[in-house]
């Protein structure tokens, strides 16, 4: 027990005993330069902007993936040769495509309608601001 509050105790030391900084005079430069001076731009509506284009683009990404999965499907139907396990396979994969496709329309809309009952579009997102209290 005496070691641990020896331990506490020099911890706490080594912790109050902190030495002053010894800062420069000359004001700190808040935008960087080179290839992150882009950060310095961005503002609510520029992020509220990246996220909405970053949104539609998932959602077309998501899109062209089931209809691959339906044209998969389908040629590999025409393939099948009238086996009923290939058959079954290809009309498996052209249902999830197909429940695929209607997913990822369903959350587009209701989407859409979540945030129009905020008074606000996927296409033009804005971050809230929060005002400190007065």
């Amino acid at each position: 027990m005496k070691k641990i509050i020896a331990i506490i105790a020099a911890f706490s030391s080594y912790l109050l005993a902190v030495p002053s900084a010894f800062a420069a005079d000359t004001p700190v430069k808040t935008c960087p330069e080179g290839k992150f001076s882009v950060l310095c731009t961005f503002t609510d509506t520029s992020f509220g902007g990246i996220v909405s284009t970053a949104v539609t683009v998932l959602f077309v990404i998501a899109v062209v993936i089931a209809l691959g999965f339906l044209i998969f499907g389908g040629i590999k139907w025409i393939i099948s040769g009238g086996d009923k396990t290939n058959v079954e396979s290809a009309r498996n994969h052209i249902v999830a495509a197909v429940v695929g496709l209607i997913i990822v329309f369903l959350s587009y809309f209701i989407l859409n309608i979540i945030l129009g009952l905020f008074g606000l579009k996927l296409t033009e997102l804005a971050l809230p601001k929060l005002t400190p209290p007065q």
